[in-house]
């Protein structure tokens, strides 16, 4: 995904290193040691009662974040939800420590004030997750607007560029056709109406293509790229699949982003061979053909940007409006055989 202001790459790239979920972390580091409290006072009903919501609140903060995960949220995302938790957590810590502090002053201080102010920090915790929840869907509200502007900005771009030449082209000839009676010319209108027709077809791919992902469903990557290699005429390449894992996707959007790779590797690089294979945090699709200039690499998935007179430019734009819908952040590199390298 672009990043923008409010997106700095750095916390995105911090997102994505972390080895774990630090909301299930504290979820769990919380659950644990209420229920260690809990079995030192040998399973009291005092304890039991003291600690039960709680308790259930650390759970709730645990699924909850698991839940993120199987609704594809991004790393980024989860992480703004762990900080507004653990602001939460601070946040009620410090207010009941305060209240307990002004007890114990009093003398009416009860036992074990740290064990409370935890347990308050925990409820803490599921009252900040609720508010992380609904800033990141606020978020993905603004991002969603903004890529509906830009595709309105495309398309209008599109309608006012784009079709003008095939437009063009069949005006002149049908008026060709009608002064001549040649009906050659009538087959190069039928040519520039076909051609018409497939960059409105690509264009309303792209704007279909942003919008958000509603009901991702767990689909193996190899099946997605083995379905979406068998709906592309690749000639003579061939496909290797290396390693696999589980996308959680809308799956005839996804396998349009692999079909459109393929293509371009096949058609404007040339390849013999492709390769799919997973990523520590997503996947990559890479081949042997010429590659990509490193100093196209940024514009590639650009509308309307293609290495062929013929081509739409429209391909690589789809597959980055998918990615962009999955919450994806397409990457372009050089394989090692000097071919290109998507990485998402």
């Amino acid at each position: 995904m672009t990043a923008t202001v409010e997106e700095d790459d750095w916390v995105a790239t911090l997102a994505e290193r972390l080895p774990f979920s630090p909301l299930t972390a504290l979820g769990l580091l919380l659950a644990a040691t209420i229920t260690v409290r809990v079995v030192a006072e040998n399973v009291s009903s005092r304890a039991i009662f003291e600690s039960i919501g709680p308790l259930f609140a650390a759970t709730a903060v645990v699924v909850v974040d698991r839940y993120l995960v199987t609704r594809g949220v991004t790393p980024r995302d989860r992480l703004s939800v762990f900080a507004f938790g653990l602001g939460g957590f601070l946040a009620a810590a410090l207010v009941t420590a305060l209240h307990l502090l002004v007890l114990s002053l009093e003398g009416l201080g009860p036992r074990n004030p740290l064990y409370l102010t935890l347990l308050s920090g925990t409820v803490g915790v599921a009252a900040g997750c609720v508010a992380g929840w609904y800033e990141i869907q606020q978020r993905a509200a603004v991002r969603e607007a903004r890529r509906q502007r830009e595709r309105l900005d495309q398309f209008a771009s599109f309608v006012s560029h784009d079709l003008r030449n095939p437009l063009s082209v069949a005006d002149g000839r049908l008026q060709e056709a009608f002064r001549t009676g040649d009906a050659e010319h009538l087959r190069a209108v039928d040519e520039s109406l076909d051609r018409m027709d497939e960059l409105i077809e690509e264009t309303l791919s792209v704007a279909r293509s942003g919008s958000e992902v509603i009901d991702p469903e767990p689909v193996p990557l190899v099946d997605l790229a083995a379905s979406a290699w068998d709906a592309v005429d690749t000639a003579d390449a061939s496909l290797e699949v290396h390693g696999d894992r589980t996308l959680h996707v809308e799956e005839e959007r996804v396998r349009r982003l692999f079909e459109n790779c393929f293509r371009n590797a096949v058609e404007h690089g040339d390849a013999d061979t492709v390769r799919v294979g997973p990523l520590r945090t997503g996947f990559y699709v890479e081949d042997d053909g010429t590659g990509i200039p490193e100093d196209v690499r940024d514009s590639v998935f650009e509308q309307g940007v293609s290495s062929s007179q013929d081509g739409s430019g429209l391909g690589l734009a789809i597959v980055r409006a998918v990615a962009d819908a999955h919450g994806w952040e397409p990457r372009v590199s050089e394989s090692e055989e000097g071919g290109a390298r998507f990485e998402f």
